[in-house]
């Protein structure tokens, strides 16, 4: 039976949705449509220019506070400013590079049989979100998730995929605990070598190139994270608090902020242990690898020192891959953490005065950004904690990772 021209041509709609949203973001940084606080988000690319002009002659920001990022970030931020005709735009349209690669590729997934569920949550994600999505580099680590987490048929790939996503953003290196117990060694295959092969390039090519370890041990609690939340309700309750800024963010300081920093490492230890535990003893095997990967993502998150508001773009790769199969375990999660990114677009860069001032508008739009990230954390891990405990529930795993890539 001959397919209707009306289903042959399926795609079109989300592809101009898609091109009308992207365009919506290229324009809001350069101030060319009404948005508020919408250059305020150019910032950052403008610190990416500065640390291109260094990169490009071989040499990383050794000792700049503000540099907090694993290598291959350097080489991408150089390759980015060498787009003609400008180095802010051209970063931003490397940027924009990687969003339409991963559209790309959720639109093959779909074609091939996924549910366009997953094509429209990342169209949506960007709406969503808001500037951030293009003038922060959220989305190349994203695209590299997505990817591995569409071969999980063949682990190798996988593996060496999830190492270049980790020698962006770290975050991808956790997805590894998403790939089939039958599968790991494999993919831990793949990531070993890869991650070895781009390190041992990148320091024998530039210099201070494994200066990022040394840059991270003295973050504080950013003022946006689930533990600097607690130090924002103390205060309206009478307990003294400043902000001072460092590595690129705006820190909370207070008596406690050590203890609560260290019993926060502490709750993410249990947590991944958690899940690790559930992985490593056969629980998951029936868990589509996405679900897992978003629930071990959101664990990070919530128990992380930093929460940026393009942390919410990392959510939205993983959660793409998910609403490709219907019968994800993670739906009802997935809509609980829509409107967290939509606060967190009005946090910043539209009212970020609100989180420093000491009015309510912040802290009740701040405490319900955390609320339903807590939320859709917990029912996560409760999902998963479900399956392990009564066992298969009709995802089946296999069939999941055969997912086109």
């Amino acid at each position: 039976m001959p397919v209707p021209a009306a289903a042959r041509r399926w795609w079109v709609l989300p592809t101009v949705v898609f091109s009308l949203t992207r365009l919506w973001l290229l324009l809001i940084p350069f101030g060319l449509i009404p948005y508020l606080g919408g250059t305020l988000v150019i910032n950052d690319v403008t610190l990416y220019e500065k640390w291109a002009t260094l990169l490009q002659t071989g040499q990383f920001p050794v000792g700049d506070q503000m540099w907090q990022y694993p290598p291959l970030v350097g080489p991408v931020l150089a390759l980015g400013a060498l787009i003609p005709p400008d180095p802010t735009l051209g970063l931003i349209l490397l940027m924009l590079l990687a969003d339409v690669a991963t559209f790309a590729v959720l639109l093959r997934a779909v074609g091939r049989g996924g549910a366009p569920d997953g094509l429209w949550a990342w169209i949506a994600a960007g709406m969503l979100i808001g500037p951030v999505w293009l003038t922060r580099f959220d989305v190349l680590p994203a695209l590299f998730a997505v990817l591995a987490l569409l071969s999980m048929a063949r682990p190798v790939r996988s593996g060496a995929l999830l190492a270049v996503g980790a020698l962006l953003k770290v975050w991808p290196a956790l997805l590894l605990l998403s790939v089939p117990r039958r599968a790991l060694g494999r993919a831990l295959a793949g990531f070993i070598a890869t991650a070895l092969a781009i390190l041992v390039t990148l320091l024998l090519t530039m210099q201070g190139a494994g200066s990022f370890a040394s840059e991270q041990r003295a973050r504080g609690l950013q003022v946006e994270s689930v533990p600097a939340w607690l130090f924002l309700i103390g205060h309206h309750l009478g307990l003294e608090r400043t902000f001072v800024y460092r590595y690129g963010a705006m820190e909370v300081q207070a008596t406690g902020t050590a203890a609560v920093a260290a019993a926060i490492t502490a709750v993410a230890v249990v947590g991944l242990g958690f899940l690790v535990w559930l992985r490593l003893t056969g629980r998951l095997d029936d868990v589509a690898p996405a679900d897992i990967a978003l629930v071990l993502v959101l664990v990070s998150m919530v128990t992380s020192r930093v929460l940026s508001p393009q942390y919410l773009v990392w959510i939205a790769g993983i959660a793409a891959v998910c609403l490709l199969d219907p019968r994800t375990l993670m739906r009802p999660v997935i809509v609980v953490l829509m409107p967290v990114a939509a606060f967190g677009q009005v946090l910043y860069p539209m009212h970020y005065d609100w989180l420093l001032s000491d009015g309510l508008s912040g802290l009740a739009l701040q405490s319900m950004r955390i609320t339903l990230l807590l939320i859709a954390t917990i029912w996560g891990v409760w999902r998963l904690w479900q399956v392990g405990r009564s066992g298969p529930v009709g995802v089946d795993a296999v069939e999941q990772v055969r997912q086109p890539a």
